[in-house]
């Protein structure tokens, strides 16, 4: 990692308050730097220098909370005002054990090292509850560093839905971290809907440890922001775990949206499965960048990545490198990636049968994205994410 913008880190270092564990990822940042467009990992995302022209660390933050942003569904309901949970506005089963701690620990790539020292409080869920947990993040203009801890205990389901709610012309800056440990024969399930105002940047950290017989499941769908980067990391650190990754990106305008995909098998007899569809518009860019490693010890895994996307504009830019790296034998492993305009043989079959162009093209682009939707469990998500879906094809 090059060292770089301590124009960022000195313009938010007056508001640092943290305890000794937020001092040390504060030194470890200052150390490694933020990355720029000689950085590997962000070479089609210049955050660093987007951040520095168009956020302002010092700003005065509103309360921007909508209750109507809320989904009407049985379950807990944490809400978070710029970064901090508010209690009051929150709706928090009994069943569900939850903590607001001090910042125990930053670690992992520079942004989470950032999370890490500016987060002013760190939120400990552990499951033994069933119901789904909504997790909504009202940011108005600044600079947020929302921190969430779940412990998915042995022979639990835990689901969580996160969103993030910034008013039209807010410019924010939100750069958020959620690590699951997921417990023996557990089930971690995790969507995000991202669909923000032109002026959103976005750093969004999903981190999961995944214990023998456990599955984690990641969602993310992305519509709309200025810029958007998604960091995944699944480990699977024992026999027989899953990783599932779905993600759909469908973008319009200047909207940039960077998916960066790691999953680790360590132990013998694991499978991930990954699925990435993206369809581009207008000037949109998109990013895809998947790992898959398969360590020596991991021999009967099973490895699947597919990213797979279509362009609607000559403007609208795609950059995807799905990547393997396999120190073990017995395995079965596969990665792929395709881009590509609409089929004129479909659209022209739907036309002969009397069906308008717009709707024609409509009707094949929602087939291509319906899969990623598979796994979405609370309906009510599922129906906004079709709307989304319904709404950018027209």
């Amino acid at each position: 990692m090059i060292k770089d913008a301590p124009a960022i880190l000195e313009n938010i270092a007056s508001t640092f308050k943290g305890n000794k564990a937020q001092k040390s990822a504060l030194d470890m940042l200052n150390e490694v730097g933020l990355p720029h467009r000689k950085s590997e990992a962000y070479k089609f995302t210049p955050i660093t220098s987007l951040l520095e022209k168009n956020i302002d660390f010092q700003s005065i933050v509103a309360d921007v909370f909508d209750a109507d942003k809320l989904y009407d569904e049985a379950g807990s309901h944490l809400v978070f005002i710029n970064g901090e949970l508010d209690i009051e506005k929150s709706t928090i089963a009994d069943a569900l054990k939850f903590e607001v701690a001090e910042v125990s620990e930053g670690k992992h790539d520079p942004f989470s090292l950032l999370n890490a020292a500016y987060a002013k409080e760190e939120i400990r869920i552990e499951s033994g509850y069933e119901e789904p947990v909504f997790v909504y993040h009202f940011n108005s203009n600044g600079f947020t560093n929302p921190r969430i801890k779940v412990n998915v205990k042995d022979g639990h389901t835990f689901r969580i839905i996160e969103k993030l709610i910034t008013p039209e012309e807010q410019k924010t800056f939100t750069n958020s971290y959620i690590d699951f440990n997921v417990g023996k024969n557990a089930f971690g399930y995790h969507t995000k809907v991202q669909n923000y105002n032109a002026e959103t940047f976005s750093h969004e950290t999903v981190v999961a440890h995944v214990s023998r017989d456990g599955q984690f499941y990641n969602n993310t769908f992305s519509f709309e922001g200025a810029m958007v980067r998604n960091n995944l990391t699944i480990n699977l650190e024992d026999e027989n775990t899953e990783g599932h990754m779905y993600g759909l990106f469908l973008l319009d305008k200047k909207s940039h949206v960077d998916n960066n995909t790691s999953v680790d098998h360590t132990k013998p007899n694991s499978f991930s499965n990954e699925l990435y569809k993206g369809i581009l518009d207008e000037k949109s860019t998109g990013v895809f960048n998947g790992k898959i490693y398969v360590r020596q010890d991991a021999q009967k895994t099973n490895a699947f990545q597919s990213n797979n996307n279509i362009l609607l504009s000559e403007d609208a830019t795609l950059h995807t490198k799905p990547q393997l790296e396999i120190w073990a034998d017995d395995v079965k492993c596969s990665h792929g990636c395709t881009s590509g305009q609409l089929d004129e043989d479909a659209i022209f079959y739907l036309r002969a049968r009397g069906i308008k162009e717009k709707n024609a093209k409509a009707m094949i682009l929602k087939a291509f994205a319906i899969e990623t939707m598979q796994h979405i469990k609370v309906e009510s998500v599922k129906e906004e994410v079709q709307q989304l879906v319904d709404l950018k094809l027209g």
